[in-house]
């Protein structure tokens, strides 16, 4: 016998160690025991059950209660610890698990739950027109005892199909849970719950086997869009006479739930053309492959029908184009079609009747192309260049035409309608930094996190640091992170704006009116605020790149004073313009960065900005993070000389006159390249360090007698390690002669 009620009062335990243990020494074990007689009673009748993994809350348990013990976590942890559970799950499919069964003890409900659990994308996927009738059969067939609830409450069965059509019209995703429940009270009968588990299970099965029938087909969805991820090795494509040679990243990187990404990049010799990616899109609610050209996506195909073949499978996709609205005015869609339609014929590209090109014959049975992986690829990328090209989103050269080919069959395509979905969660932030390759500490994303969102009517923060620190860079991947977009995504949320010197007037951000145009004459701040104006419920970032170079306060003063009064700025007072309004004013989902370098070509900023700002300095520079991100093949190459390059860094650092990563990049690409080439035109590694240092580091090195120290230290380190008759040895003994000579020196003469 089970006596509920000595474990229904562990929730009356506030500490939230004591309560765990007890849950882990106390709950866990009760529930382990009834589900392994469970298994053993009914196993021999349902053999099924015996494949099943047995999955426990015990590791979670233990988890929360070391980090109830952790000052760092305890306070967020005070909360945990209100059940325990036992599942039994079908892991034998691909990027799916299968809860076929699960017991959970919830003491603060006081009720034992048992049923099963599912993501809502199955039932997306069955919603739809041509499958709804499964769903429909799955409710008419699903015992009266079985409720349907979410974290929102119980569904109706009758209401089940409408109520997920309401979570798809308004964008939710909730986790599904089908079961009974009944009191934890009194004293349980093990024997009867063993039973009574064995009743559940029989009656979920029209759940069962319509998520068995679904995780069948994503299984195999999954397993053959990974078989695209093979095959890394390069190949040639030809577009319009021309050879390229397109390479591959190994790596398969995950930018967003549920979308993966494969790099590639398109060379000319060894220059390179342009880049784009492979995209896995695991559920959507389907499986679909997209290819990104130039960060725009110009093909997408859902790959269900071929991955599910049982034999072999011609795949063809039909490409189609979805201008809208101004956009289609003159029939653009047709007109990108006929264009597309003849650019694969000259293109040799394969098709069929209704001018759908052919990727491959996929063996549904041994999960394998009759070709290799590459030629696949070949035929998905030609396509999208090709495509990219039509919409002159990126134009590639023109030479001679190929042959036209013959077709097969159709398998029509789907475009995706690109959709931004705004996030400020800060881990979902600092993963996507994260993610990015690019060299930022949590603390730096943490604080410029805090300095744009801690106001809720006024977002203006002011980077300052030496140049190449990555200001511009962290703008744009945090921006990007807000809408979990990948780094080199386009962001239609964000803009760059470069500062120029002759900004004199708020004109240059918010435009003028042109009697002579007889037109408002738009700035890309102005057609970025505007939009702001439009969807207040999506953040946009706005950078205004080198804001010094311009005196800020002649050119932000109505931008800064309609911040503070909340009053609108005018624009113009012409009654016959449409597009832009007599008066704009600045939404609290605009948030403005501005960058600043300080030097002889810049302007001090005065406190009537800074006031209104918070200034963060990007300065440091971490670049032990930064050597740990390198691609290998810079590291292995560069190895003996990112040592003098790291010990220069070191010492120039002590006088702030140190460099940043664009700097040390560039260095580092530039001594990888001498390596490339052929060993007789090699320069030597200590000669190639030594221009580098002329040619990046030295330059920008000036100052007067409180740089002595530094030059003198700097000219021993090049003696040991170049000699007497290296360039940048010459050029420190020339500044430290000069120093000694008039106070101050520097590089250039």
């Amino acid at each position: 016998m089970i006596q509920a009620d000595n474990l229904v009062t562990i929730m009356n335990i506030d500490d939230t160690t004591e309560r765990n243990e007890r849950i882990l020494n106390e709950v866990q074990p009760v529930i382990r025991r009834v589900i392994n007689a469970f298994l053993e009673k009914y196993g021999d009748r349902e053999p099924y059950l015996r494949q099943l993994r047995v999955h426990t809350h015990e590791q979670t348990l233990r988890t929360t209660i070391a980090d109830s013990k952790n000052p760092k976590y305890a306070d967020k942890k005070k909360h945990y610890g209100n059940r325990g559970f036992v599942e039994l799950i079908d892991d034998q499919y691909e990027d799916t698990i299968l809860v076929v069964l699960r017991m959970e003890f919830h003491l603060e409900n006081g009720e034992i739950r048992i049923g099963s659990t599912s993501d809502f994308y199955p039932f997306w996927v069955f919603y739809k027109k041509t499958l709804v009738l499964e769903m429909e059969e799955m409710i008419k067939e699903l015992h009266k005892s079985i409720r349907i609830f979410t974290t929102q409450g119980v569904i109706e069965h009758e209401d089940f199909i409408t109520t997920v059509g309401q979570f798809l019209n308004e964008k939710r995703k909730p986790t599904i849970n089908f079961g009974t429940s009944i009191p934890l009270q009194g004293s349980l009968n093990e024997e009867s719950l063993i039973d009574h588990l064995w009743e559940v299970y029989q009656h979920l099965s029209p759940v069962r086997h319509l998520l068995e029938k679904e995780s069948q087909i994503h299984s195999k969805s999954i397993t053959f869009m990974k078989l695209l991820h093979k095959d890394t090795n390069s190949f040639p494509i030809e577009l319009f006479s021309k050879v390229y040679r397109v390479e591959t990243e190994a790596e398969v990187k995950k930018i967003r739930v549920n979308v993966y990404k494969q790099e590639f990049k398109i060379y000319d010799q060894d220059q390179l053309i342009t880049d784009g990616q492979m995209e896995y899109y695991y559920r959507d609610p389907h499986e679909s492959i997209g290819v990104i050209i130039n960060n725009y996506g110009h093909l997408f195909n859902q790959v269900r029908k071929v991955a599910t073949s049982t034999s072999s499978f011609d795949w063809y996709i039909k490409k189609s184009f979805y201008q809208r609205g101004k956009y289609n005015e003159n029939n653009e869609n047709q007109l990108y079609r006929v264009k597309i339609i003849d650019l694969f014929k000259e293109h040799n590209l394969k098709l069929n009747e209704s001018n759908a090109f052919f990727v491959g014959t996929y063996l549904g049975d041994s999960h394998t192309f009759t070709e290799p992986i590459s030629k696949i690829k070949e035929r998905l990328i030609t396509a999208a260049c090709l495509s990219a090209d039509v919409k002159e989103f990126f134009v590639f050269p023109k030479g001679s035409s190929p042959v036209e080919a013959p077709g097969g069959e159709e398998d029509e395509d789907t475009e995706n309608i690109v959709t931004y979905e705004s996030s400020f969660d800060f881990e979902q932030i600092i993963d996507l930094v994260n993610q990015s390759g690019l060299t930022f500490s949590s603390e730096i994303v943490r604080d410029f996190y805090l300095n744009l969102t801690s106001l809720d009517d006024k977002h203006f923060v002011i980077l300052n640091g030496i140049s190449g620190t990555g200001k511009t860079q962290l703008c744009k991947v945090f921006a990007n992170a807000v809408y979990g977009l990948d780094y080199k995504e386009d962001n239609p949320y964000m803009r760059i704006v470069p500062v120029r010197p002759d900004w004199m007037d708020s004109t240059s951000l918010f435009g003028y009116y042109s009697s002579f145009e007889k037109a408002y004459m738009q700035t890309e701040f102005l057609k970025l605020l505007l939009q702001a104006n439009k969807e207040k419920d999506k953040p946009f970032f706005v950078v205004l790149d080198e804001m010094n170079l311009a005196r800020v306060e002649y050119y932000l003063s109505d931008y800064l004073s309609a911040v503070e009064s909340r009053k609108p700025i005018q624009l113009h007072n012409q009654n016959n313009l449409i597009d832009i309004p007599q008066k704009i004013e600045i939404p609290h989902n605009f948030y403005v960065i501005g960058t600043i370098n300080v030097d002889e070509t810049t302007h001090s900023i005065s406190d009537k900005v800074l006031d209104r700002a918070f200034v963060m300095t990007l300065s440091d520079v971490d670049f032990s993070t930064f050597w740990e991100t390198l691609d290998e093949k810079w590291k292995s190459s560069v190895q003996g000389e990112w040592r003098l390059l790291l010990q220069v860094h070191q010492l120039l650092a002590e006088y702030e006159l140190h460099f940043g990563y664009r700097t040390m990049t560039e260095m580092i690409r530039k001594l990888h390249k001498n390596r490339t080439l052929p060993v007789d035109f090699q320069m030597d590694s200590k000669v190639a360090v030594d221009r580098i240092l002329t040619e990046k580091v030295i330059p920008k090195i000036k100052g007067d007698e409180r740089i002595a120290l530094l030059l003198e230290d700097l000219q021993q380190i090049l003696l040991i390690e170049f000699g007497i008759q290296s360039e940048s040895y010459k050029h420190i003994s020339r500044m430290r002669k000069e120093l000694e000579r008039y106070g101050a020196t520097q590089f250039w003469r």
